[in-house]
């Protein structure tokens, strides 16, 4: 692979991998500080198209905005996947967690404003060439006592933007 450099993590070592990545200490314009950002890519990735698709996180406040919206439309769903998430975080944990978690005194007060502002932007993925996901916000539920789930505002070459719970 070419020498590439990102201007949030410096020059990318994809060493054997189609992944470059690195944790970000400031974020990105005030998010995701100490979240990991990565980088696909192969053989064929140009600094050109790096560039663009790292420009495209200028504005990190609207891409997250954009994202809860996301999840915020989903919850009206008890089968989307964002209700799945927020399901698992309130029935499958302990309540002692949960309380932790939410920073709550009980499960039943956990509304969805509530669950939506404990989420916390934890991770960044670009993949310039893909045309299903080009863009991925990793978020779990306070950044500092996460669990290992993640909801994900993965967004596709025409800027649809579509929830996915990874663990």
């Amino acid at each position: 692979m070419i020498q590439l450099t990102s201007r949030f993590v410096g020059q990318l070592d994809f060493g054997d991998d189609s992944v470059a990545g690195a944790a970000l200490p400031a974020g990105v314009h005030g998010f995701g500080a100490g979240a990991w950002y990565w980088i696909h890519g192969d053989e064929t990735l140009t600094q050109s198209e790096l560039d663009k698709a790292e420009a495209a996180l200028r504005d990190m406040a609207a891409l997250v905005a954009e994202a809860l919206v996301a999840f915020a439309a989903e919850l009206s769903d008890s089968r989307s996947t964002t209700s799945s998430f927020r399901e698992f975080h309130l029935e499958e944990i302990p309540e002692e967690m949960v309380c932790d978690l939410f920073d709550v005194d009980t499960c039943e007060v956990v509304t969805d404003e509530v669950f939506l502002d404990h989420l916390v932007l934890v991770g960044i993925a670009i993949n310039p060439a893909a045309k299903e996901r080009v863009l991925a916000l990793d978020f779990a539920i306070g950044a500092d006592k996460p669990t290992d789930q993640l909801l994900v505002a993965v967004w596709d070459r025409n800027g649809t933007v579509t929830a996915h719970h990874e663990s």
